[in-house]
């Protein structure tokens, strides 16, 4: 069976230690973090260990993506953030970082200075033993370029961000496109709206988990059911820690339960 996993830094500036030990009172059985809240995957590793938790991935940092594709200080920076991300991963023995390609409905166009960026950075995690789930975003076009370019690489996957697909691309379902490569799932809600990245707790909003499942079902992955959700919606004004906690995973068993049936 599955494990079930969440996010940490769903209460931003949280004591990780605190939210470990109340996901894994919970049921969780797995983690993921993120770079952009500066913890350290080391650190993080040593608790995972502590309480008998997969730490499944660590999120690289995505400030700034953009400049990837220019050829400028910037873009060289970016690259030596993610090319660092990789080496706390090998040296907290995390097996995956996903990766975001772009930011905006305004990237920079994809270029050869960009391509070469994201070959090096490829190249070094492969060399280091992490793989790279690259996310959906807004922009279809820039995973299709990675998910073709690396294709025959067993260190680079996808990151099936459910929520983005419904409120940024609806028109394009990416388990067709890249189920078969799937490393690690991004799992919350929203109400379609375009653009509205709410990251609300799964049936909080309005996508059709029964496809999820299904989807889900019918793929060859069987890693742990990652939420990324985060308690900033003002719908949660009035809900606790615990509550909010209890309730993401009452909502991510019950679509481990379609999964099933």
């Amino acid at each position: 069976m599955q494990k079930l996993g969440i996010n940490l830094d769903v209460f931003r500036n949280s004591d990780y230690e605190e939210q470990i030990k109340i996901i894994q009172d919970l049921g969780f059985r797995a983690i993921s973090s993120d770079m952009s809240y500066n913890q350290s995957p080391e650190h993080t590793a040593e608790l995972c260990n502590r309480y008998s938790l997969e730490y499944q991935f660590v999120h690289a940092v995505f400030k700034g993506i953009n400049n990837i594709w220019l050829d400028n200080i910037d873009g060289d920076e970016i690259l030596k953030s993610l090319l660092s991300n990789i080496d706390s991963c090998s040296r907290a023995n995390v097996p995956i970082t996903v990766v975001h390609l772009s930011s905006s409905y305004t990237p920079p166009p994809i270029s050869k200075i960009g391509k070469d960026r994201f070959k090096a950075l490829v190249e070094h995690a492969s060399n280091k033993n992490v793989k790279i789930a690259f996310e959906n975003l807004r922009m279809p076009e820039y995973l299709k370029w990675a998910m073709d370019t690396f294709k025959d690489n067993n260190y680079v996957g996808f990151c099936w961000d459910i929520g983005h697909e419904n409120c940024f691309t609806r028109d394009t379902h990416y388990m067709s496109l890249y189920g078969d490569r799937l490393l690690c799932t991004h799992i919350h809600d929203n109400f379609g709206e375009l653009g509205c990245d709410l990251h609300l707790i799964p049936f909080d909003g309005k996508i059709d988990f029964n496809k999820v499942a299904s989807h889900l079902k019918n793929s060859n992955y069987n890693g742990p059911l990652m939420l990324e959700v985060f308690a900033k919606n003002n719908i949660y004004n009035n809900v606790t820690p615990l509550k909010f906690y209890e309730n993401a995973y009452n909502a991510i068993e019950k679509i481990q339960k379609m999964i099933l049936d």
